[in-house]
């Protein structure tokens, strides 16, 4: 059935029901001014989910659409809708969802999405049906006969249900279910809204408060496993530059220096033993090596460090009481011990040079130098142990 208004001819028809037809017929696209179009029952319905944009883009005018009964199981993103429209009727579909940007460009005064199987609206609809009534008071969305699912996953379409009961046409007629399949009416729901809507609240907050801890929690152990594992990967990190030739400025990657020296240079004592007697004895022997306290220039003292390490094939460490005071030393025979592994061979010398708890040390040095013991000299200005020190500097093994 239909009604042509003033004028003759398709073009200028404004009502057109199509209702219970087996398809759309050619001939629609051709009339511009129609404003008012039903479609409801068509046969076809599959087809006209496939064309229906393309059916869309030709009703310019188009103010009133019914589509109800047609099988539509989900409006999705891509539907367009002419803009000029008034009034939509998607009553008595399949819809489980409904995807708010369609609604985006409408004004629209008359939503009808009931007897459909909506049981939630997501946070976006919700806001988009408060735009459509802020914009039109007149406008009314129809969601009778749905059973939404009472649920904090809701809580946007029931807050708005709860508060804006003006936007809602027959809203008794509009069901509720809990998780446990009890079925209530819309009165019934505005009785529980507000402790249920407080139960949500609290269950967010400690959802929330939740994530934080385990956020937290997880920083902590990247945090824990980056500080047990630091001296390592400090160590990867510098022979990682040294590899692609980014940086090292004292030496090269492949040793050309003997020995790097590290010791308390705080301590008179030491400095004594190290000026009087072990330098001179290097020196006698033929072996260079790089002392920071001499060969560090200015700047960043953990690239000088780690060149040092990497570019001498020995760490000649003298031990005493307070060497790991000083956080650059700890640094230094950490980034030792990790080039022991890395090369598979000694390269730490380990002198003490006096009596050391090596309980007061860094787990990481205590744990090695238990194991390593064997290999530890004890400082004698004597001949055994210039020998032995001679020998642990040259052996490469």
């Amino acid at each position: 059935m239909h009604h042509e208004s003033e004028g003759t001819g398709l073009h200028h028809l404004e009502f057109l029901d199509l209702s219970y037809n087996l398809n759309i017929p050619e001939s629609l696209l051709g009339m511009y001014s129609l404003k008012t179009l039903n479609i409801s029952h068509i046969k076809y319905s599959s087809d006209l989910k496939v064309n229906f944009n393309f059916l869309m883009s030709h009703l310019l005018c188009l103010e009133e659409l019914q589509m109800s009964n047609l099988n539509f199981d989900q409006i999705h993103s891509n539907y367009k809708f002419p803009k000029s429209l008034k009034k939509i009727d998607l009553s008595y579909n399949q819809i489980r969802s409904f995807h708010s940007s369609v609604l985006s460009h409408l004004n629209l005064t008359y939503l009808n999405l009931s007897y459909n199987h909506l049981t939630g609206i997501t946070r976006e609809m919700a806001n988009e049906l408060q735009r459509l009534k802020s914009r039109n008071p007149a406008f009314l969305v129809d969601l009778q006969g749905n059973v939404f699912s009472f649920v904090c996953a809701n809580l946007p379409i029931l807050n708005l249900l709860a508060k804006s009961r003006e936007i809602f046409y027959k809203r008794e007629n509009i069901f509720f279910a809990t998780e446990t399949s009890v079925k209530f009416n819309y009165s019934q729901m505005i009785e529980q809204f507000p402790g249920f809507s407080k139960s949500c609240q609290i269950k967010e907050n400690f959802s929330y408060v939740l994530s934080v801890f385990f956020i937290h929690l997880l920083c902590l152990l990247v945090l824990a496993v980056f500080f047990h594992y630091r001296w390592r990967l400090r160590y990867l990190y510098f022979i990682g530059q040294r590899r692609l030739h980014i940086g090292g400025r004292l030496v090269n990657y492949n040793p050309q220096v003997d020995v790097f020296i590290t010791y308390d240079e705080g301590e008179p004592r030491l400095r004594r033993i190290l000026k009087n007697t072990l330098l001179p004895f290097l020196r006698e022997k033929n072996i260079s090596y790089i002392l920071g306290e001499v060969d560090f220039p200015g700047g960043d003292m953990v690239s000088h460090i780690s060149g040092a390490i990497t570019g001498t094939r020995k760490t000649l460490v003298l031990l005493s009481e307070d060497l790991f005071l000083d956080h650059y030393r700890e640094y230094k025979m950490n980034l030792a011990i990790m080039r022991e592994f890395n090369v598979r061979g000694q390269v730490i010398v380990p002198v003490f040079v006096e009596r050391v708890d090596l309980n007061t040390y860094p787990p990481e040095v205590e744990t090695y130098l238990r194991n390593q013991l064997y290999r530890c000299l004890v400082y004698r200005n004597n001949q055994t142990f210039w020998t032995l020190l001679l020998h642990a500097i040259r052996n490469d093994k």
